[in-house]
């Protein structure tokens, strides 16, 4: 009986060693250092959301990329005035802060959102005007009965 004490107080021991093992090098983790050109919150959310739907429309249609001589990277580089260093330092730099990071991304859907709120308005109104441009060249049909003839009917 008293072997198998020994035994579960060993497993106790060593499974409590191991969680301040974990935890002390939990403990130890620092924060990354802040990129030497850190961008704002607001650009990463700009960046991110036009990462997002460059991605989209190049999964979708990649020929139109291939056409027109798009690469959607150095798009991103060249309109946000950024590299690929400075890009990749921020998105490590906010990825470890989880709260920030949260609000980037939600953010990044409110945009996206809107934007497709936006396009899906432009798709209607095209929609309807294309309706009413088919309804305008059909031909009229014109009365066979002219209007004096109603007029003397109607009394």
């Amino acid at each position: 009986m008293h072997n198998v004490l020994s035994l579960i107080d060993r497993k106790h021991i060593l499974v409590f060693a191991l969680i301040i093992f974990v935890v002390w090098s939990c403990s130890d983790v620092q924060k990354r250092p802040k990129p030497d050109k850190l961008l704002s919150q607001d650009k990463m959310v700009n960046i991110y959301t036009d990462m997002l739907i460059l991605d989209g429309v190049y999964r979708t249609n990649p020929k139109k990329f291939e056409t027109y001589g798009l690469e959607p990277t150095e798009h991103i580089y060249n309109k946000f005035d950024i590299d690929s260093l400075t890009l990749a330092q921020n998105m490590s730099y906010y990825n470890l802060d989880f709260e920030v990071n949260s609000e980037i991304y939600e953010q990044v859907q409110k945009n996206i959102e809107a934007k497709k709120q936006i396009l899906d308005s432009i798709s209607q109104v095209k929609d309807s005007l294309k309706r009413l441009e088919r309804e305008a060249k059909k031909p009229k049909l014109k009365d066979s009965i002219p209007l004096s003839k109603k007029i003397m009917k109607a009394d």
